[in-house]
């Protein structure tokens, strides 16, 4: 290369340099400005299509204080993925704590904000949990970020059981305990209290959840790897629910409450699909007549095991939902009270079966 090229090269280079930089800022600025939408307290997926006036209306409370509760709600509901009866059991206690005022400090006992975190103001005689807060402010975003970065820490069985939570009550009692750390046996607790606010939470918000969007429509796929019939918590990998099981509104008309056959007619509804109330046990669901059976797996259909076949009970059989089959023949069902699972009634799990186990069931078409 001659001079003269490499110099006018050089030229090149270093009138561009500027030009480079620029942008590399502007890219660098909007990044910062995603990631720091990311962190302001907005959410994605579910929340309450309630408004402030209708929340203190309903819990008579004033506007502000139901602003405030309505944020904790959505943040629970959307970013941490809270059940319902989960969330209704953290609102019972920030009730409790503060009344939901997350200004509300106590400099004697050094806390302060939603749920009354210690280390307030240099008082560390309870702790320092706002050592774990991007700043010491009495801002609700601030505070909900550290409930958030708590239940991804620490307290991360706590997020655990209120993403399954079933009733509202034991989840004030569990987050009271494992998340405030005051014991049920403590006069603080407030049993009494914990137990009507909680329950008037979920009264409050039954059947006012929904998607803000972001998923709504789309199948939700599952990533974990397990082995043909073996009871997962979550969706295993390569299978799809068409619908996020939530169990608002899951009635109690003729199946108690947290067992298959309950499951089973309840889940079925949200997809528009009807059981008779009264069919039986769960391998009773095959011979009740007036109903489509047959060998051919069946997505949204119910699945009718009879005896121990599958693990079922000895004496009831089971029943379960038909979430997806695939190409292959093989299916994904979705159950509870599974006498197998060990994780007691209400409690929704999944399993999977190749093809060959498959065309052993019986599939139920409900109307």
């Amino acid at each position: 290369m001659g001079k003269k090229t490499a110099k006018r090269l050089g030229l090149l280079v270093g009138s561009l340099l500027p030009i480079l930089l620029i942008v590399l800022l502007l890219i660098a600025s909007v990044i910062g400005v995603v990631s720091a939408g990311g962190s302001s307290g907005s959410t994605t997926g579910k929340r309450t299509r309630l408004t402030a006036q209708e929340v203190a209306q309903k819990a008579n409370i004033s506007v502000e204080r139901a602003e405030d509760v309505i944020k904790i709600l959505n943040w629970e509901l959307s970013k941490e993925k809270f059940t319902l009866e989960g969330s209704s059991g953290s609102l019972a206690n920030a009730e409790r704590e503060s009344d939901f005022d997350p200004k509300l400090t106590n400099p004697s006992g050094g806390v302060a904000g939603y749920f009354q975190w210690s280390g307030w103001d240099g008082n560390t005689i309870n702790g320092d949990r706002w050592a774990n807060a991007s700043s010491r402010t009495l801002d609700s975003t601030v505070q909900l970020e550290l409930m958030s970065y708590e239940l991804n820490h620490g307290y991360k069985k706590v997020k655990d059981y209120m993403q399954k939570a079933t009733d509202p009550f034991e989840s004030a009692k569990y987050w009271s305990e494992h998340y405030e750390g005051v014991s049920l046996s403590d006069g603080q607790t407030k049993l009494e209290k914990l137990e009507k606010d909680s329950r008037k939470w979920y009264e409050v918000f039954k059947g006012t959840i929904e998607s803000d969007g972001s998923s709504s429509g789309n199948a939700i796929a599952g990533s974990l790897d397990i082995a043909p019939g073996a009871v997962a918590m979550e969706i295993p990998n390569g299978y799809s629910i068409d619908k996020e099981i939530t169990k608002e509104g899951y009635i109690t008309q003729s199946y108690p409450y947290g067992e298959c056959t309950w499951y089973v007619f309840n889940r079925a509804k949200e997809f528009g699909i009807e059981f008779d109330p009264y069919m039986g046990n769960g391998q009773d669901w095959a011979h009740k007549s007036g109903y489509e059976v047959t060998n051919t797996p069946t997505k949204h259909s119910a699945v009718s095991f009879q005896g121990r076949q599958a693990g079922g009970h000895p004496t009831y059989g089971h029943v379960a939902f038909v979430e997806d089959v695939k190409d292959d023949g093989s299916i994904l069902i979705s159950e509870c009270n599974f006498v197998k699972s060990g994780q007691g009634t209400g409690i929704t799990d999944y399993r999977v079966f190749s093809a060959e186990e498959a065309r052993n069931f019986y599939y139920v078409i409900g109307k």
